[in-house]
């Protein structure tokens, strides 16, 4: 049960980034930070638990999910992945086979938050326990903990780049279970999108011990 809970913190593992509208100065850059032109796309590395390499690419299409139009994307790791922005809001939805081929819609970046800013996003997914559906409640606390820094990636320094800090928890039959320890942090360059993100999170008792990082390699933005 305790390993399946942290199935749902693989969420955050390719969050990528989102956009918004009028630039204010360098240090408050509101904009683009999932551009979602068609063509544009991004190869990452993962090293760590689950190493290996992926590419994520927009294709020449969109669809309408909960009333939303989002740009459908590739990924050559697995199946496509669903990318939308509003407003400097940014949103992404996914069907996750590990969570019973549930989907999950996911505010991962709001860009015109300041330095300090929070959002909670609670969702709940049915997952199979001893032959029965069981609801898991996942609460994650997003946190800008930095905005309008610049961030070095494989030698190549990025600009205005957001930082997001996410403080998961975990509800079963109405009990809370935290892990022992998290680092859950996400960098998002303006006008490139996600560059480098840390997933790493301890639950002893369930014998979990994951610590991965993936950086952006060779990126092409249309």
């Amino acid at each position: 049960m305790q390993k399946t809970l942290f199935v749902c913190t693989i969420i955050f593992i390719v969050l990528t980034a989102g956009n918004c509208k009028k630039p204010a100065t360098p240090s408050e850059e509101t904009g683009d930070y999932q551009p979602l032109t068609v063509g544009s796309e991004w190869n990452y590395t993962v090293t760590g638990s689950n190493a290996g390499s992926y590419k994520v690419t927009i294709l020449n299409r969109d669809t309408t999910i909960n009333g939303k139009v989002y740009s459908v994307a590739s990924n050559s790791a697995g199946v496509n992945e669903y990318y939308a922005k509003f407003n400097g809001e940014y949103l992404r939805y996914n069907k996750f086979a590990e969570l019973n081929n549930q989907t999950i819609e996911l505010l991962y970046l709001k860009d015109k938050l300041a330095k300090g800013a929070t959002w909670t996003e609670v969702k709940t997914v049915n997952i199979s326990l001893g032959g029965s559906s069981v609801p898991v409640t996942a609460t994650l606390v997003f946190t800008i903990s930095e905005k309008g820094i610049d961030y070095v990636v494989n030698g190549t320094t990025f600009k205005n780049v957001i930082k997001v800090t996410v403080a998961p928890s975990f509800s079963i039959f109405g009990s809370t279970q935290n892990p022992d320890s998290y680092d859950l942090q996400y960098y998002y360059a303006f006008n490139v999108g996600l560059i480098y993100s840390k997933t790493s999170i301890v639950m002893a008792l369930a014998g979990i011990n994951q610590n991965a990082e993936t950086r952006i390699g060779a990126y092409t933005i249309k």
